[in-house]
Order: C-alpha cells, then sequence, then structure tokens
C-alpha cells in the first residue's frame, strides 16, 4: 500500500535518505526543509482534501525532527493536530519534545523513533509495523 508522507527536515543527507528508502518502498514522499514550510504544505494540502471527504487526511504520516529552523516539531504538531486530531504523526529525533505547555498531551498524540535509527526500523514505524517483531 502506498503512503502519502510529509517529512520536515532540515539536514539535507537525512532528508535525502529517507525521501530514497520510502521511495523504494513505493510510497509519495513531500520533503520540507523546516517547521514553517511543513505546515504550508500541510495545510495546502488539507484544503484539497475537506472537499473530498471529511475523514480523510492530507498525509497518512507526518514525520517532524523535533529541532528544526522557524519552528520545532514540537510546534508543527501542535498545529497539525489543532486543525486535524487524526492526523498520524511521527518524531524522528535525537532530542526530546520541549518548549510547550501541552508537550504531555502532545506526547499522548503522536509517535517517537528516537534518532539514531536503522532506515529499516524508520519505513517500519512509517508503516505502522511493530518494531519488536
Amino acid at each position: 500500500m502506498s503512503l502519502n508522507i510529509l517529512i520536515a527536515e532540515d539536514n539535507q543527507f537525512t532528508a535525502t535518505q529517507y525521501d530514497r528508502i520510502l521511495r523504494k518502498y513505493g510510497h509519495n514522499v513531500v520533503i520540507t526543509r523546516d517547521g514553517s514550510e511543513c505546515l504550508e504544505k500541510y495545510r495546502n494540502e488539507l484544503k484539497k482534501t475537506e472537499f473530498d471527504s471529511l475523514d480523510e487526511n492530507p498525509f497518512d504520516v507526518v514525520v517532524l525532527d523535533q529541532s528544526m529552523p522557524k519552528k520545532s516539531g514540537s510546534e508543527v504538531a501542535e498545529e497539525i493536530l489543532e486543525v486535524n486530531p487524526r492526523q498520524k504523526i511521527i518524531f524522528a529525533s535525537a532530542y526530546a519534545l520541549t518548549g510547550s505547555n501541552n508537550t504531555k498531551q502532545l506526547k499522548e498524540k503522536v509517535d517517537f523513533l528516537q534518532k539514531p535509527f536503522s532506515l529499516r526500523d524508520f519505513v517500519q514505524k512509517i508503516e505502522g509495523e511493530d518494531l519488536s517483531e
């Protein structure tokens, strides 16, 4: 099953690795370089899908780095979940979630993948597979 994936990653090498491995598995990938660009892409896609179905997410998965220019991953996740509480979000980061009074609530709504991790683990997390298998 092909997934539509939005990724916010400011490290060019890491973003390229994510893009290559996910495309290899047949997924559609949109890469953004910072939190603000990620939100802009998300909002643009949300406008397109709101006429298709109220139950449809613009992306199957949103992958966020925590430490990014302009807006942190936490800030991006909070804004996305505010407009679309059903959006699946994965933090792929070496940094813990910080910066908000809503951090505890946010941790309950998102998945985490602590860097460093293998690209295989990354794909499994994206595809919703249990990493303990």
